[in-house]
């Protein structure tokens, strides 16, 4: 069940906030477990049960945890029961992955490669690991106490609206929501105004990139150049931004429905001017949650054992953050998926952080501000290509392509070929929403109801909100004109 569908629109969504709204508090979070149950078993009934495994394995490790009589015993469930996270996670995401790779190692050798039969990849499986080893890492830290009712903690790794994609709530911010959920008109209109957006965002703009950049990506290199090839790679650079935000927009908005409020994913990420500012900005639950639960203690555990080992100097603050931000970005490629395009792709973030740190953001902050933007951006449609490709083999094709390699002469017009009044609406309208523009626009429209002259403010308010309701009305019904008549695409994110 996609949040872009019309069952899941009119028929899920209403009928999960009706039994809720009328139900005692004390059955609210079984309403919404049921609910997140029947949603995960939509798409496949037995890999639901893992999920269920997983919540049932986190229970009773948190309890054992907070229960340990000294640190030492602590530190030894906690590990074991991260192992035994790590391991689910591996065994249906990676088991393929790491059986292939060992297999063309083997091969090298002239012993007969082997095949491992896959397993099918449990929804979101990536997304409510993390949410379960941020609460085993919070009880352990004694940050929290653990939870002792199953529905609970139940509802805070499967709630529906964050299953698939996040953004990945830590323990002790949602739970105490979960207990005691804030409900409000405003902040019900509210998460209707957050849905709609996100809706639009999937169905009036990703879908239509998606359906050109998957247009351009799927076409022999021999029939593109490199106009071809740059324009379906930033195709892709805005399609996975929009899919992606439209998917956290949903999200929250249906987080705040049921009074709920979730962190923010998405901070315009493609305004940013250096790597490391993007990674402040794009998938911001990700980027903080390896932030604090790997790159500090990596620094943390390499700087006491420098000093411990009479190695600090310096220049060693540099060689620790190298050290960790190259182990936490392949983390983050594999995490994305289980291929070796998204290793790659990791860690070419990481090195280019790193030598962003090193000293070249130093030289950055110095340039002309497009200037740094044309590099950030020049940067992201190239990494986009890796994140894209199917194969490393594909990935190097395609770059080739782009600096002209395709087996097309250079001319433009080859390119126009993909452009009609829709494209290029779609296009204006993301590469605008992709700024400030619009948000400028909201805001000078508030100043005007704001106005000093009371009868301009007072008609100002009202026709904002009265043309509010409407816009609201008209995108939501136009969302569903796409669904109806469009093609459904999965979000790129339900993969991870």
């Amino acid at each position: 069940m996609l949040f872009h569908t019309l069952i899941f629109i009119y028929l899920f969504l209403p009928v999960t906030l009706f039994f809720v709204y009328i139900s005692r508090k004390s059955l609210r979070n079984i309403i919404l477990f049921i609910a997140s149950l029947v949603f995960s078993a939509w798409f496949q009934v037995s890999l639901s049960l893992v999920l269920i495994g997983s919540i049932t394995l986190n229970y009773f490790a948190g309890i054992a945890i907070d229960l340990a009589s000294d640190d030492k015993r602590r530190r030894i469930l906690f590990l074991f029961a991260v192992i035994l996270n790590l391991f689910l996670l591996a065994l249906f995401k990676y088991l393929s992955f790491l059986s292939c790779t060992v297999s063309d190692l083997l091969s090298l050798t002239g012993i007969n490669p082997f095949v491992v039969k896959e397993f099918g990849m449990p929804l979101g499986i990536s997304f409510y690991t993390f949410k379960a080893l941020s609460y085993l890492i919070s009880v352990k830290r004694r940050e929290v106490p653990a939870q002792r009712n199953y529905i609970d903690l139940a509802v805070y790794i499967s709630i529906f609206p964050q299953l698939v994609a996040g953004p990945i709530d830590r323990y002790r911010t949602l739970a105490p929501q979960l207990s005691d959920p804030s409900y409000s008109f405003e902040k019900f209109s509210s998460g209707i105004k957050r849905f709609i957006l996100g809706l639009a965002k999937k169905v009036i703009i990703a879908t239509p990139l998606a359906l050109m950049a998957d247009k351009i990506f799927d076409s022999p290199i021999s029939q593109m150049n490199a106009a071809v090839a740059w324009f379906g790679a930033i195709c892709y650079t805005l399609q996975i931004y929009y899919d992606f935000a439209g998917y956290t927009d949903m999200a929250i908005g249906v987080g705040k429905m049921f009074g709920l409020e979730f962190t923010e994913n998405f901070n315009f990420p493609y305004n940013s001017r250096s790597v490391r500012e993007f990674w402040k900005r794009w998938h911001i639950s990700l980027s903080t949650w390896l932030r604090d639960y790997l790159f500090l203690p990596l620094a943390y555990a390499r700087s006491k054992k420098m000093v411990k080992e009479k190695y600090l100097h310096m220049k060693a603050d540099n060689w620790i953050y190298l050290y960790a931000t190259i182990i936490t970005f392949l983390i983050c490629g594999l995490w994305h998926g289980a291929a070796w395009t998204f290793v790659i792709w990791g860690l070419l973030h990481g090195m280019m952080m790193s030598i962003e740190q090193l000293g070249f953001g130093k030289i950055l902050k110095k340039a002309f501000k497009p200037i740094q933007h044309v590099y950030l951006l020049f940067f992201l449609v190239l990494s986009w290509v890796l994140f894209r490709s199917a194969s490393i083999q594909d990935a190097i094709h395609y770059l080739g392509a782009m600096f002209g390699g395709g087996g097309k002469p250079e001319d433009f017009s080859l390119v126009t070929k993909y452009f009609d009044s829709q494209t290029i609406l779609v296009l204006i309208i993301s590469i605008a929403g992709s700024t400030r523009f619009f948000e400028y626009i909201t805001n000078l429209i508030k100043s005007l109801m704001m106005s000093r002259i009371p009868i301009i403010g007072a008609t100002t308010t009202h026709v904002y909100y009265l043309a509010g309701i409407i816009f609201m009305l008209l995108v939501l019904t136009l969302s569903t004109v796409f669904i109806i008549a469009g093609t459904s695409i999965p979000f790129i994110y339900f993969k991870f």
